[in-house]
């Protein structure tokens, strides 16, 4: 099967589908108001090699928009991510550390920054009210950015794993900006799995793996595409290879779009995100009260 870029599991089905390669995963659709929620068990060793993915649970939100959201979208949004991410993590947790990878000054790339601002950070907790974390009115939260492996020179899962080693959590969530082969998913799609993470793996810039066995603690991985290949729009509006080819000549392989409202659309799916992530980490925690943490 011909390799796309992707980080989108129901993409890898599509292409495996197109491609005629037979396997025996399927996916499970449900409609929520404001969304749609695609849930795939990947358990099979072939259809794993095939999709080029890890074994596990992979759950795709989808939706309408991204830059005008209604309040009412908005809180349906969050409430559906928030309860997938629970029933990610796992049943007994202590401390979290949550990690937003990219670069900021890059804005499709800035995706997990901006999440990592709107993470309200409970670790002090433990000290100045430990009673609040013991009686799981709030989880132990920790959080990091990630630069780039070009801007730092360290890898992103050095960096975590690093900061594991010293804070022992029971739960690393991990949230990166993805690639997409499909306009209609750019910006307007989640997806929410229990396996590792790889940076960069959307753009043929594959750095190590931030993953549960490398690290030796659960990963939840969070991510949303911004980018697109130029030569896949090109595809879907009827060139052919060779044509494309003509078109993008030396940057075949290497052009990338995103829309024009990139910066919206980020700071929007970065409110969804981190607003979902919150309230799955702290119970009984309203938007309202996340507000008056951040803000």
């Amino acid at each position: 099967m011909e390799k796309i870029r992707t980080g989108l599991i129901l993409e890898s089905i599509e292409a495996a589908d197109a491609a005629k390669v037979s396997h025996s995963t399927y996916a499970q659709t449900k409609k929520h108001d404001a969304c749609t929620v695609t849930t795939v068990k990947l358990d099979d060793d072939k259809d794993a090699g095939d999709f080029g993915r890890e074994k596990g649970t992979y759950i795709t939100v989808e939706f309408e928009r991204v830059y005008r959201i209604t309040d009412k979208d908005f809180e349906s949004i969050v409430t559906v991510l928030a309860d997938i991410i629970r029933s990610l993590m796992p049943k007994e947790h202590g401390r979290i550390l949550i990690a937003g990878i990219g670069n900021r000054q890059i804005t499709p790339d800035s995706l997990g920054p901006k999440c990592v601002d709107r993470i309200i950070v409970t670790r002090g907790f433990e000290k100045v009210m430990p009673e609040l974390i013991s009686n799981g009115t709030y989880s132990s939260v920790s959080a990091i950015c990630s630069n780039v492996f070009g801007v730092t020179g360290i890898e992103s899962a050095e960096l975590i794993g690093g900061i594991a080693k010293m804070l022992d959590p029971s739960l690393i969530i991990v949230i990166d900006a993805l690639a997409t082969t499909s306009v209609s998913r750019l910006c307007r799609t989640v997806q929410i799995s229990d396996t590792s993470l790889t940076p960069g793996g959307g753009v043929d810039n594959a750095r190590k793996r931030i993953s549960p066995d490398n690290l030796d603690t659960p990963v939840i991985s969070i991510g949303m595409p911004t980018v697109i290949d130029v030569s896949t729009i090109l595809s879907c509006a009827g060139c052919d290879k060779s044509e494309t080819e003509k078109q993008l000549g030396q940057y075949m392989d290497s052009m990338i779009a995103m829309p024009s409202r990139i910066d919206s659309a980020t700071d929007t799916a970065a409110r969804l995100i981190a607003f979902a992530v919150n309230k799955a980490l702290h119970r009984d925690m309203s938007t309202e009260d996340i507000l008056r943490f951040l803000y």
